[in-house]
């Protein structure tokens, strides 16, 4: 009797798990059948967009709310070259009212040329002056002494290596960053000094891998601008705007707070949240049956902002969205890689570990603007985990 009892009990669960996973697969299938009807300035032509965007950017001061609802579904490449402006102005390094702009910009390329004389100058100097001098006891080049200057040279030299042997391997199909050119040398050149910079002006953080692949972007947009005194100081620019966009990341790149509530593991966890909220079968195929740690994926989709994932143009039009969402960059990049994971749900669902873990590490050819359109239609990640991202 009991173990008639236990099977009838197991065939009820299973039979109410079949169910709920016919559900929550109609729910994608909904999901993604509904994209023809989204906002229609999704779909509006890119002239139109344009012009809208413009009409927006001619306003002083310039409606931040409004211009996001526009670039929230992109910003169109074209001869006009909005990207530029429209990314300075969501990374808060233009003010909205435009006659600012002048004495913020000259304010913020003086200061960054400042910081440059006071950290680069002198510690190429002062190498240089050490290695000139005479060793004492008290500074000696195997000092252990935090406080020793040659502690300080060698340390410098360490970041230094390392943030050029990154930035070297950024975007190796693009000419402009892995070019034999003097050109595509200044741009390293600068690129490499920006970082720097930042790992000497945040020693608690210093210098992560993965850094270059997030200023690579900024740098690439400013420098590339037809405005002849924004490329000039593409530098400057791309060194402000970096620092705005990782002080929301940067708990992802400090080891120490892996475990934190800030800290990329936490974050992992509430992308699978969001996950069983859409989609509880799949999540608990890929993660209980399979046993697929997100972590091999989700680590390099959040930390870098999805920029290794798709080609180069995919991913400045999806850091258009992220930048733009009304609900934060957190919640945005975590629909987003939500919607990756639905998108391709009839492979993963079917797949064993071998497969999952090979089509999330490789994500295979897709339309971004489709994800973006259904992570758009997902609601904020606040409101699912009833607690900010």
């Amino acid at each position: 009797m009991k173990a008639l009892f236990t099977f009838a009990k197991d065939f009820a669960e299973e039979a109410a798990n079949k169910q709920l996973a016919r559900k929550q697969d109609r729910s994608v299938r909904e999901l993604i059948a509904g994209l023809a009807v989204t906002n229609p300035s999704a779909v509006q032509s890119v002239d139109a967009r344009a012009q809208r965007i413009k009409h927006e950017l001619a306003c002083n001061p310039i409606n931040l709310a409004g211009l996001k609802r526009l670039t929230f579904h992109g910003i169109p490449e074209n001869k006009d070259h909005l990207r530029g402006l429209v990314w300075k102005l969501l990374l808060k390094y233009l003010p909205t009212d435009q006659e600012d702009w002048s004495v913020a910009l000259a304010r913020n390329r003086t200061q960054y040329h400042i910081f440059r004389e006071g950290v680069v100058v002198v510690a190429v100097v002062f190498g240089q002056e050490l290695q000139g001098e005479d060793v004492t006891r008290e500074d000696h080049p195997l000092s252990l002494d935090h406080g020793s200057r040659w502690h300080t040279y060698f340390k410098d030299n360490e970041i230094i290596q390392q943030v050029e042997r990154d930035v070297v391997r950024t975007h190796p199909d693009m000419h402009f960053f892995t070019g034999d050119s003097e050109e595509s040398e200044l741009h390293r050149e600068e690129m490499a000094r920006a970082l720097f910079m930042y790992a000497k002006l945040n020693p608690g953080l210093c210098y992560i891998q993965g850094m270059n692949e997030l200023i690579a972007p900024l740098y690439y947009l400013f420098k590339t601008d037809p405005d002849p005194m924004a490329a000039r100081y593409a530098e400057a620019d791309c060194f402000w705007c970096f620092v705005e966009l990782i002080s929301e990341f940067r708990d992802h790149f400090c080891q120490q707070l892996d475990n934190a509530s800030s800290g990329i593991r936490a974050t992992i966890r509430k992308l699978m949240l969001v996950l069983q909220h859409h989609d509880m079968a799949l999540w608990k195929h890929m993660e209980v049956t399979e046993k697929v740690d997100p972590q091999f994926y989700a680590f390099r989709w959040i930390t870098l902002l999805l920029s290794q994932e798709f080609a180069f143009p995919d991913a400045m039009r999806i850091w258009d969205t992220i930048l733009s969402d009304p609900h934060g960059r957190m919640d945005c990049l975590l629909r987003i890689c939500t919607a990756m994971i639905l998108n391709i749900r009839h492979v993963l669902i079917a797949g064993d570990f071998t497969t999952i873990l090979k089509t999330l590490q490789r994500y295979p050819p897709v339309d971004v603007n489709v994800l973006l359109q259904m992570a758009a239609a997902m609601p904020s990640c606040r409101s699912v985990l009833g607690a900010p991202v």
